[in-house]
């Protein structure tokens, strides 16, 4: 973890595993506007990672 996150967000999502977060967070989705999906790739079974451009 670098020495610049200064918190971490553990996000518990039942049935899933823990998932350790430093990134920028919006208070509220309407804050993001809109985007679009610019690459996919599978990251495992039942596992998806999306590249998007806000648009």
């Amino acid at each position: 973890i670098p020495d610049t996150v200064r918190e971490i967000r553990i996000v518990d999502i039942v049935g899933l595993d823990k998932q350790a977060d430093g990134g920028t967070h919006v208070r509220s989705t309407k804050e993001v506007g809109t985007f679009r999906v610019v690459k996919t790739e599978s990251k495992g079974r039942g596992n998806k990672r999306l590249r998007v451009a806000i648009a």
